[in-house]
């Protein structure tokens, strides 16, 4: 997976997890689309789950884990 590949897997999983019908995102998407995923749900209901420059940071490493493999 390239970054924007990534990138655009996050911001699909941020819409998808605005939607609050929408179901939890099993293990078999990617990290990058599970952290928007959750961020969607933080925003829809207005609580963040972590302080925004851990947010940030953990972003940087699911989108490195997709990109060049490994854990984040």
């Amino acid at each position: 997976m390239t970054r924007k590949e990534a990138e655009d897997d996050m911001v699909q999983g941020f819409t998808d997890g605005y939607d609050l019908d929408a179901p939890e995102p099993s293990a078999n998407r990617s990290c990058s689309y599970r952290h928007g995923f959750a961020n969607g749900r933080d925003d829809r209901r207005h609580e963040p789950r972590a302080p925004a420059a851990w947010l940030r940071e953990y972003a940087e490493a699911c989108i490195a884990a997709d990109t060049y493999g490994g854990t984040p």
